[in-house]
């Protein structure tokens, strides 16, 4: 089983000290989601209405759509990833986290930077390299503060109180050290030595892959081999094999950047070397399925009635559906339809929010009762939040895929005028905006019910949890708040 075994009094006492920090980490999150989106959404208009606040420099097109990601990456994404790390780490270490304090100083930090980037973006300053915008004054204090909350989550690891290192040890620590490498050495060959030429582009291809298939894939994974064997009661499927598809994966996502760049000026060994790890990406597929929907086996129907394991299913799905067509579009010849289109912003959109943001809502609708002591208020309010989040992601990936494909075939098409490529994929642009309402209206059903749940005025407002069944056995079915 891929988490140990601790008494309700152990649990309880680590929980106190993550309790702070990652509530603060959550709630950042939930607010640079609301924000991110509100962006996302303006941005996505723009693309079908071109007119949608062009009086207003600061939220030109080019302004907003990569201040949208950059917040949902840096705000959302790392916030929650945070969050979730510490909390997972310290859990599956039996250790306790120690100076919790320190933590609160550095999310400080790291949110002033992600506000101040965020700002630069808007205000023109951006530097046009793709998830990299941020003024270059940011650098600095986004990399200090990542390195103090970094920091706690290995110290946490070294000082744990078990003989076993857990799956998810392992996907937590390997997006650990991953993400200050892929940044350090962006910023060095983009700003500070910039390198010549076409080795920019392969520079940032690199770091935008990694992004993705380095750091949130595999926070995204931690968290399902977690929670799968911890509510369902059961140990992971075949889980001798899980050493194999991790390291098969992370192999991988090094050099799958080059898939990024298939037709396109460069040499032609960089693409080919995202082909290759490409094509060996079933292996991982196949094994993380193995593993995952293997311990689901027959339990899908208990699953479905779990908020956590409802998203977290969500999260595999995506996983699997990333991988495959990861694989096919990494083609040469599908990549000359679908290279440079609106497909890949729908791929990566599956990885960011398809494979990490699921496994995180599912997460938190675990960890935030046990943190405060509540049940989450309104039942209601979840099932809208996941239903909005699984029919948006559903539509914006189909939208963005099938737009993409025929908007590369119109490209293609010499006899086609390029005037006319845009009313063609104006209704796939709107399907991507109905999309973000969807999600919009999902992120807001969130954060409203969790302000209510973490806001210490309501606490006489929510129904206490109590704790119903020994904290790593399977709790009786729906009820694994209690867990």
């Amino acid at each position: 089983m891929n988490s140990p075994v601790s008494s309700r009094a152990e649990q309880e006492q680590i929980d106190a000290t993550t309790k702070w920090p990652v509530l603060a980490f959550l709630g950042s999150a939930v607010f640079w989601l609301v924000v991110g989106g509100v962006f996302q959404l303006g941005a996505s208009i723009q693309t079908h209405s071109p007119t949608f606040l062009a009086e207003c420099e600061w939220f030109a097109h080019g302004r907003l759509a990569p201040a949208a990601l950059d917040v949902l990456v840096y705000g959302w994404g790392f916030n929650a990833a945070f969050a979730v790390s510490l909390w997972l780490m310290a859990r599956l270490s039996l250790a306790s986290l120690r100076h919790g304090g320190w933590l609160l100083i550095a999310g400080k930090f790291w949110n002033i930077g992600v506000f101040l980037g965020v700002v630069g973006v808007l205000g023109g300053w951006s530097t046009s390299y793709e998830l990299l915008e941020f003024p270059r004054f940011t650098v600095l204090l986004l990399i200090a503060a990542y390195a103090m909350i970094a920091v706690w989550v290995v110290t946490t690891f070294s000082l744990r109180n078990t003989e076993n290192v857990f799956a998810s040890q392992w996907y937590l620590l390997a997006a650990a050290f991953f993400f200050p490498w892929l940044y350090s050495i962006a910023q060095v060959m983009l700003l500070k030595a910039p390198v010549a030429g076409t080795l920019q582009a392969i520079v940032d291809a690199w770091y935008v892959s990694g992004i993705y298939t380095l750091w949130f894939i595999p926070l995204g994974l931690a968290i399902a081999y977690y929670f799968l064997p911890k509510l369902l009661g059961r140990p992971i499927n075949l889980y001798y094999t899980a050493p194999l598809g991790f390291w098969w994966l992370i192999s991988c996502g090094v050099l799958l950047g080059g898939i990024r760049l298939i037709n396109a000026p460069v040499p032609v060994w960089v693409p080919t070397l995202g082909i290759a790890s490409a094509l060996l990406l079933p292996l991982p597929l196949v094994v993380v399925a193995l593993n995952l929907l293997g311990t689901i086996g027959r339990d899908a129907g208990r699953a479905a009635a779990s908020p956590t394991l409802s998203f977290i299913g969500l999260s595999i799905v995506s996983f699997l559906a990333w991988g495959v067509l990861t694989i096919v579009t990494s083609a040469r010849g599908v990549a000359t339809t679908f290279q440079f289109t609106l497909g890949p912003a729908g791929l990566d959109w599956l990885a960011l929010y398809g494979v990490f943001s699921t496994a995180a809502f599912g997460a938190a609708y675990f960890i935030v009762p046990r943190l405060t002591g509540r049940e989450w208020a309104s039942p209601a309010l979840v099932r809208a939040h996941f239903w909005s989040a699984a029919l948006g992601l559903g539509l914006f990936t189909v939208a963005s895929l099938v737009g993409g494909f025929k908007q590369g075939a119109l490209l293609n098409d010499p006899s086609v005028p390029f005037g006319d490529i845009g009313p063609a994929l104006a209704p796939w642009l709107a399907a991507r905006s109905v999309a973000l309402i969807l999600g919009a209206i999902g992120h807001l059903a969130f954060a409203v019910n969790f302000f209510w749940a973490a806001c210490p005025v309501n606490s006489g407002k929510c129904r206490p949890a109590v704790v119903s069944a020994p904290p790593d056995l399977p709790a009786p079915v729906g009820s694994e708040a209690h867990a």
